[in-house]
């Protein structure tokens, strides 16, 4: 992968444990944790996420089988679940890496191989994947009529967990209890997330998934005392300029200098992550300790910053996503979830991992 050196990400692993080590008081000492890590980590390095989780978690999920054969190609070997529904021209893949499939539709017991592993999703709520409620008995039997493969879980998503008071999260919780009884107890059974694990005081089942809350974020509005985000996002400055009162900045000359001063150019834009809705939206990135707004319209490649009078060298260190104007803020001014955020920052960009930052 050709890596960009327009700015950097840096991933704090100190306060991933210590986001880790926060889920504790929720949990009893026997349930295990499953850490979510799909799609790059959200965004965060997925590999090197993993690496560090290795020995406080019991297990890891991913979105797509590819990237649980990156964990396996770099030494993970605690039990790996995939989401996807399986892709035929892939499934294979399940044994030669030992990755766990997910089974959430009756053609799927045809579709994978003789000697995988599963997991069966059950559609409680979500009204996405998996078997209906009304299913559990007649695919209990399935299970049993396809004994070689074998089914080491069941599982199921909330869908409204994100924050505290909805009661079709109680609902849910039952539900997934009563498809629980059609099947061994010795199963692995999972249904709480990270809302489910910090909000609700439903069974935990005897796993849970962890994944935004690992990150530093809660789901939703409602924050989770003790968390941290790990990641920062950082560029600099590649050319400052003189601007004169009333000159224009970017397409759409939407903005104009309201007296005469310096303008700092990052080279980054909206390809990198640092999205075009942020025009316009009072967003700033901290320089030299000062904040500093954002002007005129985003671009793909760059973005503007009004500096008034303050002069600084091409190549000074700006903070893009940051302590006080992280992937909260973000997902603020832009109306959606610091998931998106995070997920949307350029793979090319380099990450820098801090062990003991």
């Amino acid at each position: 992968m050709i890596r960009k050196s327009n700015s950097t990400v840096t991933v704090n692993h100190r306060l991933l444990l210590k986001n880790l080590a926060t889920f504790s008081r929720f949990l009893d000492p026997e349930t295990r944790i499953m850490a979510v890590v799909k799609s790059d980590g959200y965004g965060h390095g997925a590999v090197e996420i993993a690496q560090t989780l290795d020995a406080k978690v019991q297990a890891f999920a991913v979105n797509a089988i590819q990237e649980g054969i990156e964990l396996r190609e770099n030494g993970i070997a605690k039990p790996i679940l995939v989401f996807e529904v399986p892709q035929q021209k892939m499934v294979s893949q399940y044994r030669v890496h030992n990755l766990t499939a997910t089974i959430s539709s009756r053609e799927h017991f045809e579709w994978v191989p003789n000697g995988t592993s599963y997991h069966l999703n059950f559609d409680t709520g979500m009204g996405r994947l998996g078997f209906l409620p009304s299913q559990a008995e007649e695919i209990a039997q399935m299970v049993r009529e396809y004994s070689e493969l074998f089914c080491t879980g069941i599982y199921s998503h909330f869908a409204t967990a994100h924050e505290p008071g909805f009661p079709l999260v109680s609902e849910q919780h039952d539900i997934f209890r009563k498809i629980q009884s059609h099947f061994p107890e010795e199963l692995t059974a999972h249904i709480a997330n990270t809302g489910g694990t910090a909000f609700y005081d439903t069974s935990r089942f005897n796993m849970v998934r962890l994944g935004i809350g690992l990150y530093g974020y809660a789901p939703g509005d409602i924050t989770i005392e003790g968390l941290a985000p790990i990641l920062r996002w950082h560029s600099f400055i590649a050319q400052t300029k003189r601007i004169k009162a009333g000159a224009s900045v970017s397409y759409g000359a939407e903005w104009q200098a309201p007296a005469d001063g310096y303008l700092g150019i990052l080279p980054v834009g909206y390809e990198d992550g640092l999205k075009r809705g942020l025009s316009g939206r009072q967003f700033g990135v901290h320089i030299g300790g000062n904040t500093y707004k954002v002007v005129g319209t985003i671009t793909m490649n760059y973005c503007m910053v009004y500096l008034g009078q303050d002069y600084y060298e091409p190549g000074t260190e700006v903070e893009l996503l940051y302590k006080g104007n992280d992937a909260y803020e973000w997902a603020r001014k832009l109306d959606t979830i610091p998931y998106e955020i995070l997920t949307g920052i350029d793979k090319q960009i380099p990450r820098e991992h801090l062990q003991y930052g």
